[in-house]
């Protein structure tokens, strides 16, 4: 079964990395569910330059081989992400972020998942 979804609904990001989306797992006896994302988007709301890390992770913290974007967007610019495009979530897999200043980025994930 495929579901079109909002894995992440539009929020303000805080500035400590956050789990925004996990893939759930299967019910017993179900097929693995997978989740694969359309498109992010990341907006500054503020009139400064904001520095973005974003990534998908097995749960764990982001590290160099699960960081996908590591940027900077420029005062009140919107950042739709070529990185998170496409890419499948697998079962317990997460969607983590975070932003250099609290309440400062907005950010909202579309996609689908598979089962």
């Amino acid at each position: 079964m495929v579901l079109l979804k909002q894995l992440v609904a539009p929020q303000q990001m805080p500035n400590t990395e956050t789990v925004y989306y996990t893939t759930p797992a299967a019910a017993t006896g179900q097929p693995a569910i997978t989740a694969k994302v359309s498109r992010a988007i990341f907006v500054n709301t503020t009139g400064s330059p904001v520095t973005l890390t974003a990534g998908i992770t097995t749960g764990a913290a982001l590290a160099a081989g699960t960081t996908l974007i590591s940027i900077t967007i420029g005062a009140n610019q919107t950042y739709v992400s070529p990185e998170f495009a496409g890419a499948v979530i697998p079962s317990g897999s997460v969607i983590r972020a975070s932003t250099g200043t609290n309440n400062a980025l907005n950010i909202m994930v579309s996609g689908l998942t598979v089962q």
